[in-house]
């Protein structure tokens, strides 16, 4: 089971858009993911309106995976590929997480991720009773409650530098993320037992729900 995940959400140029697609399944999930600590990778491209296009949830054995000097090597050497598509990123989220509930074993086909701060007290609605309830609800084969760590979702390094000079390097500091065996499973359960107006009223702020359907996934199997 992870101890931590890290995601990422982002925009892309419609000029490289192709070949984007091209660098994460060729390069650069593999690169992340046959890392010390790293133990898969997943990307998403979404299947309608939403804060982003593209989502990538990336899990480690611990946080500390993320702060490694094998990772933070990449991070501060990006390759050639990496450094002609980064600077095309729009619209960029970027956090490192410790998971605070994780209720399931399936990877589903469909995810939706709901980003919100302030959240502290909002933990024990979603635990005790939202989280739960939604886990039981047919179609749905994973319900985890993410919590995010703001000096490790912001590195200053190379890549973030790159980043940062095309639109930025926002963090979400708590997230839902919520899988299923399809999105029309998905969407009626979330909008039943947890939705935004939901959040809002247990004391979430700067709420951005996203749905996604599954692209491709890789394992580190070494």
């Amino acid at each position: 089971m992870a101890g931590a995940m890290m995601a990422a959400w982002l925009d892309i140029t419609p000029e490289v858009e192709a070949e984007f697609a091209e660098w994460y399944f060729r390069e650069h999930v593999p690169e992340r993911v046959s890392l010390p600590g790293f133990l898969s990778g997943r990307r998403y491209t979404a299947t309608g309106a939403g804060p982003n296009k593209y989502l990538a949830l990336y899990e480690a054995t611990s946080k500390e995976v993320f702060a490694s000097r094998a990772y933070r090597a990449r991070l501060e050497q990006p390759t050639e590929w990496t450094s002609r598509i980064m600077p095309r990123f729009r619209n960029f989220a970027r956090s490192v997480f410790d998971v605070r509930l994780d209720l399931g074993q399936q990877y589903g086909g469909a995810i939706t991720t709901i980003r919100y701060a302030s959240g502290a007290g909002l933990a024990g609605w979603l635990e005790r009773d939202a989280l739960p309830a939604l886990a039981e609800r047919p179609g749905i084969c994973r319900v985890r409650l993410l919590e995010a760590d703001e000096a490790q979702s912001k590195p200053k390094t190379r890549e973030a530098e790159m980043r940062g000079s095309a639109g930025g390097n926002a963090w979400a500091p708590w997230t839902v993320c919520v899988e299923s065996i399809g999105i029309a499973w998905l969407r009626p359960a979330v909008a039943e037992l947890l939705s935004e107006r939901a959040l809002a009223e247990h004391g979430a702020t700067e709420i951005a729900t996203g749905y996604y359907d599954f692209v491709f996934g890789m394992e580190n199997r070494g």
